[in-house]
């Protein structure tokens, strides 16, 4: 019986012996990295704006740490944008993060009232980084209509409070309860404007 064992034993032993010059090997082994598979959940990119100082980190930025303000209207026929600029007015660095909203409120329109909860784009939000002083912006996409809104309420991202502004473009196409309406409100993004 102890035949039998022996032999498988001994023969593996002498193939794994072979395997090995006892010389390092010409060129270095490749390094092969394993990533885990994909969650439910992934994590956001960071844009990170440069930094000529080091400040302290606070976390999510709030209405209090950042200032909007309506900073440009472009386009003339059909779709128009007015992009909305968040300065990070604190002493800390903080983040924003996704779509945050945007209210137009002006006269009752008679079918849909007199405020109009713009809808979000589809493109993916991106995490962005703002040191104090340092900009990011949010861009309002809406159509020429008959329904003239006077403000602009806007909440940041992830925050309860919101800022009052003039609303500066002119009548707007009020699409309450489209599948695919033509105005809408994008992410947060880097930098004063697209």
């Amino acid at each position: 019986m102890r035949v039998q064992w022996f032999i498988p034993v001994a023969l593996t032993v002498a193939v794994l012996a072979g395997c090995s010059t006892g010389t390092p090997p010409a060129t270095p082994p490749a390094t092969v990295t394993v990533t885990a598979p994909p969650s439910a959940t992934a994590a956001a990119p960071v844009t990170e704006s440069p930094t000529s100082s080091a400040a302290p980190v606070k976390g999510k930025c709030a209405l209090t740490d950042v200032r909007p303000q309506v900073t440009l209207t472009t386009g003339e026929a059909g779709q128009r944008h007015t992009t909305v600029t968040w300065t990070n007015v604190s002493g800390a660095t903080c983040t924003m993060f996704g779509f945050g909203g945007v209210d137009l409120d002006g006269p009752p329109n008679p079918t849909y009232g007199p405020t109009y909860s713009l809808p979000r784009s589809s493109v993916a939000p991106q995490t962005v980084r703002l040191a104090p002083g340092e900009k990011a912006h949010t861009v309002v996409t809406w159509l020429p209509g008959d329904w003239t809104p006077t403000k602009l309420v806007i909440t940041p991202p992830d925050e309860t409070h919101s800022a009052v502004l003039d609303w500066p473009g002119g009548g707007v196409l009020r699409q309450d309860g489209a599948t695919r309406p033509g105005t809408y409100l994008g992410p947060v993004e880097a930098g004063a404007s697209a």
